[in-house]
């Protein structure tokens, strides 16, 4: 199953995979005004998916209840009573519920909702991080079996890591350096050593940073491979089989996507090209066809499509 944020059409598209590396035509869920990030978890503890959407322009949250085909329930709705850019979902106080992290890119902060298990939450309290915070990440980067978050803050070129204290809270930010207008941030394990990495898209010098993690929350100084024009998100994963961690970063001016192979060192190869439709800002990487090569789905604002790439890696 994959889904899509229709922001012209007020919809949220689910699209059912056969299996096969095609899918079916997309049901669609009415939304608030110009939903703009969707993003999957298990929020009332059934074991089935279920949806949280931003609402771009009212700041809404809303959230659909999966029945476990396919198929999901009517909207539970609270506001953030922000301007809400990105949200993220995971156990903030080790509770077995999740909860939300969502960005306030006017308040330079992220909010954080807690889950109460049943797919309701309640506001926690708020962290602050840099200036436009565009994108927030989940993931325990010091090894205490708390959840950190990452955050992207665009006008100051930085990202903020933000130690969990799992009870909800977070420890002041610590600050790395980014290349320009930095968007989109993700995580894995880029030179094989143990320890989580960041690897951060820079929308406005045309790059990414990837920042080595030390194992205790920390960071060395970035590396920057180069991408096209106005890279927007990123998506990390073994495309070629060799055991190491490759990069796939969509290229909205440039309608393209550009795939970097990694050494397994933290350094990656030269950027290969592959064309999209008209101007690119989203892509997932998951098994389409059943095979045991990553495939790639992107999304075309430009030209309301989306465009699969079947990996062919033997």
């Amino acid at each position: 199953m994959k889904y899509l944020a229709n922001y012209g059409s007020d919809t949220i598209g689910v699209f059912l995979g056969n299996g096969d590396g095609t899918f079916q035509n997309q049901v669609t869920y009415v939304t608030g005004s110009r939903p703009d990030t969707i993003i999957t978890d298990d929020f009332n503890s059934d074991n089935i998916l279920d949806l949280v959407a931003l609402t771009g322009v009212i700041n809404d949250v809303e959230v659909r209840l999966g029945n476990g085909n396919g198929v999901f329930q009517t909207a539970k709705i609270f506001s953030t009573s922000s301007v809400s850019s990105f949200v993220t979902s995971g156990d903030f106080n080790s509770d077995n519920k999740k909860d939300l992290a969502i960005t306030d890119s006017s308040g330079g902060s992220v909010i954080i909702f807690l889950g109460k298990g049943d797919g309701t939450f309640q506001k926690q309290g708020t962290s602050v991080v840099g200036s436009n915070p565009t994108f927030v990440i989940a993931t325990d980067f010091n090894k205490d079996s708390k959840i950190d978050l990452a955050v992207t803050n665009a006008d100051n070129n930085t990202v903020s890591v933000l130690l969990g204290n799992d009870n909800g809270n977070f420890q002041t930010q610590v600050t790395y350096s980014t290349g320009s207008r930095p968007t989109s941030v993700i995580s894995s394990d880029f030179n094989n050593d143990g320890n989580i990495d960041l690897a951060v898209v820079n929308r406005d010098s045309d790059s990414v940073s990837i920042l080595l993690g030390n194992g205790n929350g920390t960071f060395q100084n970035q590396k920057i491979p180069s991408t096209e024009t106005t890279p927007l998100n990123i998506q990390v994963g073994d495309l070629n089989n060799d055991g190491n961690i490759d990069l796939a970063v969509v290229n909205s001016a440039s309608n393209s996507i550009s795939v970097l192979l990694g050494y397994g060192d933290g350094t990656f190869q030269t950027q290969k090209i592959y064309k999209t439709g008209n101007t690119p800002y989203a892509l997932v990487l998951d098994y389409f066809n059943s095979d045991a090569n990553l495939d790639l789905v992107e999304v075309n604002r430009g030209s309301n499509s989306s465009n699969i790439f079947l990996n062919t890696c033997s």
